[in-house]
């Protein structure tokens, strides 16, 4: 096999044009293949990451017409925080009114998504999320006209930066900043937080909120207290007025949202990979037809067809080989790209990491590519007869 080897790699380094040529196809599919998938991975991780920062334990109840994040146009009606905080396997409700509006600092006006929450739950809640002051403080209890705010918000939405203690003006209203929150990599890092009776007041919203945070009771499954609460709630409301989520339910469907999505463009960036594969078969019945003379010769001195064909596949399978190696550097060189691409317009969100299985794959998966493409050019050199392939000119 190494003769082989060796024999087929000098072909190949003889038609050194022709060959790289051949071999770029290969390269085009492999880097798009590998680097869709692997910042489709990514963001997967990136997503998991997220969601255990954003407790593991934590039930989420939000209007039954909601598909996607929560939002001010769907909301929940106050006597479901009640009927909630009433549930035994329930330790503690923390709700969420979500608006948007303009917050003015400086002489400057920004447009920004405000969470309104209870603040006699703020240290709890924000104590679940494993979020932190930067500077200054959170919300104590009976805190009115303070704000806290993330530290995108605080740092890089205004030319001067905001800090603890500095007054702003959201919508009219006067409010003093009275902590920021330390970097976390997620949403929250975009988010301003207001108590929550600011911002019925502001809004004119005394009836209902738009989301709701269920921290489960220690001890408690926390498929079980679904179930438990679901139950409860139904006693009281129709199915169609609320949706009960775990972090599990809301992970596995975005994680199928994305899978779909990334098959569909692996399955465009196949396309390159075939025609990689065509131009491999193209080279090899090339090089079949140009070395007629010689493949009758090495019959003429005792090779058999199984020899000449294993010859030729050998050549198939390397330049399927050598464009998937070029092609795995490229893609996972083209992922890191978009990832510091993406952490520099301010979405550090994306976790690119090389995933050995997906270089393996893509690397056996090139070489049975190049392989397969010089089946039929092999075969068709293994049949010549010396007689004929001698007087080929």
């Amino acid at each position: 096999m190494k003769d082989y080897l060796l024999f087929s790699w000098n072909s190949i380094r003889h038609r050194g044009l022709r060959s790289w040529l051949t071999i770029v196809g290969i390269v085009i599919g492999v880097a798009a293949i590998v680097s869709l998938i692997t910042i489709g991975q990514g963001m997967s991780n990136a997503i998991e990451e997220q969601f255990e920062k954003l407790g593991i334990r934590n039930i989420r109840i939000v209007p039954a017409s909601l598909h996607g994040p929560p939002t001010s146009f769907f909301t929940l009606p106050n006597e479901i925080i009640g009927k909630t905080e009433a549930i035994s396997v329930v330790e503690y409700v923390d709700v969420a009114m979500i608006e948007s509006g303009t917050l003015e600092f400086n002489k400057e006006e920004k447009f920004v998504q405000v969470w309104a929450v209870d603040v006699k739950l703020a240290d709890r809640g924000f104590a679940d999320l494993d979020v932190m002051a930067a500077e200054g403080r959170l919300f104590l209890p009976g805190d009115s006209g303070v704000m806290v705010l993330g530290s995108t918000v605080a740092e890089e939405e205004f030319d001067k930066a905001i800090s603890a203690k500095n007054n702003v003006v959201f919508q009219d209203n006067k409010f003093r900043v009275v902590g920021v929150f330390a970097e976390t990599g997620t949403e929250i890092d975009s988010r301003v937080y207001i108590p929550l009776q600011d911002a019925r007041d502001i809004f004119n919203r005394h009836d209902d909120i738009n989301a709701m945070v269920v921290h489960v009771k220690d001890g408690v499954s926390v498929g079980d207290a679904q179930q438990q609460i679901e139950r409860e709630l139904l006693r009281s409301f129709d199915d169609e007025d609320f949706d009960i989520l775990t972090p599990e339910q809301i992970l596995s469907q975005i994680n199928t949202i994305l899978g779909a999505v990334q098959a569909v463009f692996a399955g465009i960036a196949a396309i390159s990979l075939l025609v990689g594969a065509v131009g491999i078969m193209n080279a090899m019945f090339t090089s079949v037809l140009e070395r007629t003379r010689e493949i009758g010769v090495m019959k003429a001195v005792g090779a058999k067809n199984s020899h000449i064909a294993i010859i030729f596949l050998s050549e198939a399978g390397i330049m399927g080989a050598a464009g998937g190696a070029i092609g795995i550097a490229v893609g996972t060189a083209l992922a890191f790209a978009v990832g510091f691409a993406a952490q520099a317009f301010g979405f550090p969100f994306l976790s690119i990491k090389v995933d050995p299985v997906i270089v393996i794959a893509a690397l056996i998966f090139s070489f049975l590519v190049g392989a397969v493409s010089g089946l039929l050019p092999a075969m068709q050199a293994a049949r010549l007869k010396p007689v004929d392939a001698l007087r080929y000119e």
